[in-house]
Parts: structure tokens; sequence; C-alpha cells
């Protein structure tokens, strides 16, 4: 049988309740005396880990987080309670396919912590370590019950695991194991991709200090500094993935996957002072209220205090564990990719793909997601609730108690994004409908969930527009509308080729699969499911990028089965004649160029932006400065939200009370407003609205504001210049604060 008849995406129906539900050696202990015949030894009871035993550990973990110990130590700590703990206590009890298990264990503990500190709060009973504590307690409790029923540990098997493990002769021997594999040939040939990753890994160290001196360049950071390195870095981590891809090497796959996020994401957080992207700073200000007031901001100030859950857990981590937020939203994006690959993995295997077939879903995941909606923010969060959603939901076929779970992360998903859940809501209807999950009724315990928390909300979230009007066309367009430099465009034209790209080959796809009797009808509907929402909602310009987010999960399912189709195609061993020769090396070249233009497309996309979503320490200290020395009704103007967020502390929410426009950038008063701008009865305007005011007024130019004047053409070149010499040049205004980047001024008055 050829390669491609196996692990082209799918697995046969044929014994499949057998082999994917969670035998008793994975949930339950091995009974006493029985064998395990993968490995042909005899275990006792408890020798293996289980369940409980991680329930526990995670308990254990989040306890050892509330000590005084070093920060990151206690970050790590309560990581491990936040994405194992309680979705471990969770699967002791309750049977689910085994297939299931890489997506169902991070969401389900995500989601019990994100309901739990949103009922405290919502409870007036916010104290983050009294429930940590409690969950902890809860954790251990859960598994000594389960222990009575099962059996407990074997503590003195695990502490002699352990001691082999870090004895003097298990350190000799994997020393002498790596020397034997960095020397041995035949072992190198066969892992030639991972010293391809090798290779990859030590050119992209050297390059850091070159990306974060990159100098500006309309075309992103992938022209300046070292920047070209990073397309190489990519290139050879695509073509070492194929390559394990060919040889069936599982393990060096998913280390492709981690160096992709390494290299695409976590650069980023190397290279950068501070979070980039201006609105995610307004996310940081969010967290920064509920941690200094220990309550939301009042529901005028802003629509966050509605759907707050994806802060709330932020304010729990960072309470408990003492780590600012400044530093959780710089690593916040690398960590979401990681839970997001696992979680594609997961609902891969439970749509059947094999682990080869599963792990290539989750590499192209990687590589086509360009938005940039990983950053700190309630839709990254979100993402992840919606694919273990998703996961779960398609695990209901085998077993019900898959469907009762799935409703766990919906709830939590509800309170903390506006979006993403009526997406989920939709999608989730068709395949109800169409019987590809069951049961049908699971309709009504979600729509009891999402409608009961819209409706008392609903006077909040009309002045936003629940339905913009039947205008597809218009709904997809983006929230910049001008043309731009030269850089712009082309940038703005890869997204479009790649986002145009993928919802084509995954609609090609489809008829692929049901030409070839695969399973495509649940795979489209999350991949095109989410084209519904142009239908009533622009989502202040941002729909279309949603639109594509949500449908990565769907494409890649989509598109995986037929691009390893044209990857393992082999001509017939009968009669290899040069014609089918020919065509088979033309489909591996195919899929090969396929794989390796998305992730270069992508990468650009990207990183396109990168002049103008830089944020400096110095400027952010500054901004926040100024937040917490001005009186209620200050107003700080730009020309464009860039490089000095204004809206990054707590003081967001008073001076937001006092003046909702206070921090508006000019830009954002619409083209009309910009078109001649700066006139004289514009900049007369200005002075008068700063003179009449009683509380102070800055007007802060960064470099980064005017580059993305520059970079979207908002106005001519000479009008930037025409107004700072205005400023320069107007003795009403006063120079307060000055460095490279950043100009900073007050109105003082003649």
């Amino acid at each position: 049988m050829s390669r491609s008849s196996t692990d082209s995406g799918h697995r046969p129906l044929g014994d499949l309740r057998h082999k994917l539900f969670v035998p008793s050696d994975w949930t339950l202990e091995w009974p006493v005396g029985t064998t395990d015949t993968a490995a042909g030894t005899t275990r006792r009871a408890g020798s293996r880990l289980r369940y409980a035993d991680i329930a526990v550990l995670a308990a254990g973990s989040g306890l050892a987080s509330m000590i005084a110990l070093p920060t990151l130590v206690r970050v790590v700590l309560l990581t491990v309670l936040l994405f194992f703990g309680p979705g471990a206590a969770i699967l002791s009890w309750v049977r689910i396919p085994r297939t299931a298990v890489p997506a169902a264990l991070p969401i389900l503990s995500i989601s019990v912590v994100t309901l739990m500190v949103s009922a405290a709060m919502w409870g007036y009973r916010w104290s983050p370590r009294m429930w940590t504590l409690w969950l902890c307690l809860a954790l251990i409790g859960s598994s000594v019950l389960w222990y009575r029923k099962h059996g407990r540990p074997d503590l003195p098997e695990w502490i002699a695991r352990t001691r082999a493990v870090v004895s003097p002769s298990s350190r000799a021997a994997a020393i002498a194991s790596t020397k034997f594999v960095l020397t041995d040939r035949d072992t190198l040939r066969r892992n030639v991709a991972g010293l391809i990753l090798a290779l990859a890994f030590f050119l992209w160290l050297p390059m850091l200090p070159g990306l974060e001196r990159a100098t500006y360049s309309q075309f992103g950071l992938l022209t300046a500094g070292t920047g070209p390195g990073l397309v190489l870095c990519m290139v050879l981590i695509i073509a070492a993935f194929l390559i394990a891809l060919r040889r069936n090497q599982l393990r060096t796959m998913m280390v492709a996957i981690g160096l992709a996020i390494v290299v695409q994401r976590f650069t980023v957080t190397l290279i950068t002072s501070a979070p980039i992207y201006d609105w995610t700073y307004k996310h940081v200000a969010v967290t920064e209220f509920v941690l200094d007031m220990n309550r939301l901001a009042p529901s005028g100030v802003d629509i966050y205090s509605e759907w707050p859950s994806f802060f709330l857990v932020s304010a729990w981590f960072q309470h408990v564990t003492g780590y600012d937020t400044l530093s959780l939203a710089h690593v916040f994006a690398p960590m979401i990719h990681v839970v997001l690959a696992a979680c594609i993995y997961g609902l891969a295997r439970v749509m059947k793909f094999t682990e080869r077939a599963a792990v290539t879903a989750a590499m192209l995941a990687e590589v086509i997601n360009w938005v940039g909606q990983d950053y700190y923010s309630p839709q990254a969060w979100a993402l992840l609730l919606a694919v273990g959603f998703l996961a779960l939901l398609m695990s209901s076929p085998l077993t019900r108690s898959a469907a009762f779970l799935s409703i766990v992360p919906f709830a939590a998903l509800v309170p903390t994004h506006q979006l993403t859940p009526y997406w989920l809501m939709a999608v989730t209807g068709v395949l109800l409908v169409t019987r590809r999950a069951k049961p049908w009724w699971l309709m009504i315990p979600l729509g009891v969930i999402l409608l009961g928390y819209l409706y008392p909300r609903l006077p909040i979230v009309a002045p936003y527009g629940l339905f913009q009007g039947f205008d597809p066309v218009q709904n997809a367009a983006s929230n910049v509308q001008e043309e731009g430099v030269l850089g712009k465009q082309i940038t703005s034209l890869v997204c479009r080729a790649l986002s145009g790209g993928v919802f084509g080959l995954a609609f090609v796809s489809a008829i692929y699969a049901w030409r070839t009797k695969k399973t495509f009808w649940a795979p489209m509907v999350m991949a095109f499911g989410s084209i519904m929402l142009l239908a009533g909602q622009s989502y202040g310009g941002e729909a279309i990028f949603r639109v594509y987010l949500y449908a990565i999960p769907g494409c890649v399912l989509l598109i995986t089965p037929m691009f390893l189709a044209l990857f393992d195609r082999q001509p017939s061993q009968d009669r290899p004649s040069r014609a089918r020769r020919l065509t088979a090396r033309t489909s591996v070249a195919v899929a090969t160029a396929g794989a390796i233009g998305s992730a270069v497309l992508g990468l650009q996309a990207y990183f396109g932006l990168w002049p103008i979503v830089l944020e400096h320490r110095d400027q952010i200290d500054d901004a926040r400065a100024v937040a917490a020395q001005s009186p209620s009704g200050t107003a700080v103007t730009m020309l464009y939200s860039s490089g000095y967020p204004a809206r990054s502390t707590s003081d967001y929410g008073r001076l937001t009370e006092a003046n909702d426009y206070w921090d508006v950038p000019l830009y954002a008063l619409g083209p009309e407003y910009m078109q001649g701008f700066p006139t004289p009865e514009k900049l007369g305007q200005i002075d008068y609205n700063a003179s009449v005011s009683e509380t102070p007024t800055y007007m802060v130019l960064t470099r980064q504001s005017l580059e993305a004047m520059h970079y979207y053409g908002f106005v001519p070149d000479d009008a930037v210049n025409r107004f700072r010499q205005w400023l320069r040049t107007n003795s009403a205004w006063s120079v307060r604060y000055q460095d490279a980047d950043t100009i900073v001024y007050q109105y003082r008055s003649r």
C-alpha cells in the first residue's frame, strides 16, 4: 500500500471507537499484574502518570506559585496550573477520545479558570490568591477521591524513576548518546532534517542584534537590517519539515513547528523593549485597572467591562505571580501559538487525521496565520477557546460526554469576546443540523448562554451597531482605504494573495475531498462559515481580518489531505513510465513550492508594518507619567496612534470618564478632516480647543506616527512638515519632553 493511501489525512472507520477512546493505561491505573503490550513489561498499579496525578502535580505547582520564589519561577509554576490542572481533574472522571486530549486538556483548564475568575469578580469576591488556593484544594480533593476508587500512585516507583533520571550514570549515558548522534555518519544521514533545523537556529541567533537595530523600510522588517536572514531561516525550517514529513519523522516535524514559532513570533519578543502595536496597550490598561482598583471599570468607560474575562484571567495571573502586565504582553504571542498548534493538532486528530497529517495541519496553520491577532488581546484567548470547543464538539459522535464538556469552553468564551461566539454558534448550528455533531439539542444550552449574556447588554452594544446593513462588499472593506506608498501596496497585495490563495485552495481541496470520498463537510463549514459575518457587520473595518482568522482551522483541515496527496505522490511501482515519474515529481515540487511560498508570504504579511507598530520603553514610560500626573479632562492628541500609548494604565478610567475623546488621534476624525490638513482653520480650531480647556492639552509627535502618515498616505508629506513647523514656531506650545523618537508639546497659552 502506498503512503498516500494511509497518510493522506483520514483513517478508516473500522474499530474506531475501540482505538480512539482513552484506554485504562491512559486515564486509569494499571491493574495489578497486567502487561503493557507496547513495552512488553509488567507494571504495578499506579506506576504510570495518570490524569489524577497530573491534577495533583498542577495543584502543587499552583500552591508553590504563591510562596516567596523568584517571579519567573512563580510564572512557570502558575502556568502549569493554568493549562493543565482543571483539565486533568475533569478528564480523570470523564472519558473522551484520546485524539481530543491535546486540545481538550489545556482548553478545559483555561476555561475553568476563566469562569472561576469571572464569577469571583461578578460575585464581588475578587481575591486571586484565595481562589487559587480553593482551586488547588479542589484539584487535590478530586484526585484523592479518584485514588480511593482506583488506587494511589506508586510513590516508591516514581521516586526510583526520578533518581534514575538525575543520577550521574543517566547523565553520562545522555552525554555519550549525544556524542554518538553528533559523530555517527549513519545517524546524521538519517537526521538531515534535524541538522537543517539546527542550522536555521544558529543562523537566526546572530541575526537578532541586526534586527533590533533595523532602520525604517516601507517594506517592513524583512528588507531592513538582517531581516532577509529571517526569510532564509524560514525556508530552511520548511525544508527540514518537508524532509521529516517525507521520512515520517514526527518528532522532528514537531520541533520544526516550535522553531517556526520562535522565528516568526519569539523574534519580536527578543528584539523589542516592549510589546508591539499601540492597541495592545488599550488592553494593558484594562488589566491594570483591575489590578489597581480590584474592580471593573464603569460600563460607560469602554465595552471591555462587559466582556472582561480575558482581563480577569490576566489580572489573576499577575496578582498571584507578581508578573507585570507589559512583560506578560511581551511574551503572550509565542505562548498563544504553542497552545494553538496543540489545539489544531487535536482538532485534526478528532477529524480522523493520522498523526503525520495532524502535525502537517498544525504547521500549515502556523505559516499562513499572518493576521497578527495573537497579541495580548481577548481575541487571541477566544480563538484558543473556540478551537478547543470545536475539538470537543467533533468528538461528540463518539461519546456524548464530549458534547457536554464542550459547553465549558463555550461558556468561558461568551464573556471573553464580543464576536467569536456568534461565529462559533453559527458553525455549531450547521454541524448539529447536518448531524456532523450530536446531540441536536446542544444548541439549546449554547443559545441560552449566548443570548442570556447578550440581552442585558443590548443597550450598551446597540450604539456600536448590531446590524450594519446587508452589504458584504462594504463590510469586507479594510479600515484603511488610502493607497499609501509602494511598500504598503505590496504588503496589502501579499496579504490579499495569501488569504485569497488559502480560501481558493481550501475550496479546491473540498472538491477533491468530495470526489475522493473523504470527510469534507465539517471542515468546509469551519472554513467558510466565518464569511457569514460580512452579511451584517464590518466590526470597525476589521471583519475581513476576523473572517480569515476564524477560517484558518477549517482551511488547513481541507488543504492538508490534498497537500499530502501531492507531496506523497509516487509513480506506479508496476510500470513507472517517464510521464508518471514526471507527474509525481511535479506534484512534489508544487506542494514544496506552495509550502515555502506560503511561509515567505506569511512572514512579509506579518512583518510588513514593522516600522509603524514598534513601541519603545522610553515612550511608554513618558506616556504613563503623563497619564498619572494629568487631572481628569486632559487631552493627549496625536496625528496617528503609534509610539506613545497614552491609554496604558489604570488612569485611563478616570480620564475617559471625564472625556471620551481624550486620546483620539486626528486621523480618526475621518478622511474629510484630513483633506487639506493642516489648513489655517483647523490649526486655529486646535489652538482654540486647547485654550478653552481648564486642563492640560498635549500634542505628541512620534517617529512611528509620522512614518505611518507617510506610509498610509493620509496626508501629503509636506502637510506633516508644515504641521511640525507650526508647532515649533507657535509660542503657545512648548516642548514638555523630547528624545530621538518623540516630541511632546504642551499648550501653555500665549
